[in-house]
């Protein structure tokens, strides 16, 4: 039951499965209908996101199941294009932030427009069954389904292709959101803009230098010390519990996953390119905004009283904030793309999971030493996991997150910061390429916290 294996496994197995395959390719003859079912695969326009798609890619084609993937950024025409040519049984739509859930709208509206009924698949990490329900369905009017995980998808391809269970499934999965009676408008109430009294006015920080720096970090040894392990082991490779302690412990997986990591590491080492630029900038808060020399960001404030916004960490009179870009993704897709083609599936996922927490250690690494040059270094005491759970002064918040959610603002960092030089660019859905990227706003006051804008209470 796979469903009990974790990702590294199932991948592993997925291997052993495919040098099976082609050692017997040799015997039998290969038809189309050898295949359980054919699917067309796309992250949608404007997203880079890649690893989860690609995991689908591997465990479907694993399974019987004849893939197209049409890759990153596919604008709904391409798919279209692909679906008239390939004809398949279902299309798969990948995308992980909330722009990529409504393009997936968008897509889906195309797609009908076109002509196209073939069941829809669609799973993200910003996606959920009540966005699908309320609005990639009524925008399709045939059978969406969420997919949480590479497994669900795999799951519910084999009740698609299953007769017995197929008629039954497009019943449940094609219902588009409940009709009924309108909901009643609700008053738009005016944002406001007035600081709020959780956020003490303290002195400021003074801009520690004012140059723009750009650095290529030598010691990958160093930055993989900031990985957080949970993240690494547990959300991409699937490891079922605290991987730290598993370790420790002397489990079997988890000694067995941090060799095949390192071997990973030691591959990745010969080519991985990890690069950072950053600046220091003057910075003034005017109600929900905070003006820059050069540009202007304009955040939301929570609706409710005494509602935080990012523009209370600055104060008025003149104070100081920080924006970082950093990369590890230069070459990965291309190295990871040779390991699948050469079976090498667990190779393939953990490389691009590596760059991708690769990303995040360097930011994190950064961020300290951004604290260090404001005049306020972490004390001796400080662990990892303080710092994995920001257990110090000051917060980074990337656009598109729940403080900061507009996915646009990334504009303004291109702007100020330029980033294109590290070898990152914007995509027009605003999404940083390539996908091992990491840009931040920094502050430094102490009352920093994480919070949406959306947020009702505390």
């Amino acid at each position: 039951n796979n469903n009990e294996l974790i990702v590294a496994e199932v991948l592993q197995s997925a291997e052993a499965m495919k040098a099976a395959v082609g050692h017997l390719e040799q015997f039998l003859k290969n038809t189309e209908s050898s295949t359980k079912g054919k699917i067309v695969l796309a992250t949608v326009k404007g997203d880079v996101h890649d690893i989860g798609k690609n995991l689908v890619e591997i465990i479907l084609s694993n399974n019987g199941y004849r893939v197209i993937n049409l890759g990153i950024k596919v604008p709904p025409e391409q798919l279209i294009e692909a679906c008239h040519r390939e004809k398949p049984d279902a299309i798969g739509l990948s995308g992980l932030l909330v722009k990529s859930a409504q393009q997936m709208a968008v897509t889906a509206a195309d797609l009908k427009t076109a002509g196209i009924t073939v069941p829809l698949l669609v799973g993200g990490a910003a996606l959920s069954e009540k966005f699908t329900r309320g609005k990639i369905a009524p925008a399709y009017e045939n059978t969406v389904a969420y997919c949480k995980d590479a497994m669900t998808g795999l799951a519910t391809m084999n009740k698609l292709m299953n007769p017995a269970e197929r008629a039954q499934f497009l019943g449940r999965s094609g219902v588009p959101a409940a009709t009924g009676p309108v909901a009643p408008t609700v008053e738009s109430v005016p944002e406001s803009t007035t600081r709020s009294s959780r956020v003490r006015v303290l002195p400021p920080s003074p801009v520690p230098y004012a140059d723009r720096k750009v650095i290529s970090v030598p010691n990958l040894t160093e930055v993989w010390n900031y990985i957080n392990p949970q993240m690494l082991f547990v959300r991409h490779l699937g490891f079922k519990s605290n991987f730290e302690r598993a370790l420790e412990s002397r489990d079997p997986k988890a000694m067995e996953l941090q060799n095949a990591v390192a071997e990973v590491k030691a591959e990745a080492a010969k080519f991985m390119k990890v690069k950072a630029v950053w600046q220091f900038f003057d910075a003034k808060a005017d109600g929900n905004s905070i003006k820059l020399p050069g540009h202007t960001f304009h955040f939301h404030r929570q609706r409710h009283p005494d509602g935080l916004c990012l523009a209370d960490y600055v104060l008025p009179g003149g104070d100081s904030i920080a924006i970082l870009v950093v990369t590890a993704g230069a070459g990965i897709l291309e190295h990871a793309n040779e390991f699948k083609a050469r079976g090498e599936f667990l190779k393939s996922h953990a490389l691009q999971a590596l760059a991708l927490e690769t990303a995040e250690a360097t930011a994190e690494w950064l961020h300290r030493r951004i604290r260090e040059d404001w005049g306020f270094p972490d004390s001796a005491e400080t662990t990892m996991l303080d710092r994995f759970q920001a257990r110090y002064r000051g917060k980074r918040y990337s656009f598109g997150y729940p403080a900061c959610p507009a996915l646009e603002d990334q504009a303004g960092i291109f702007k100020l910061l330029r980033p294109e030089e590290i070898g990152v660019q914007l995509t027009e859905g605003f999404m940083m390429e390539p996908e091992a990227s990491v840009s931040s706003l920094v502050f430094h006051h102490p009352d920093c916290t994480y919070f949406g804008v959306g947020e009702t209470t505390d």
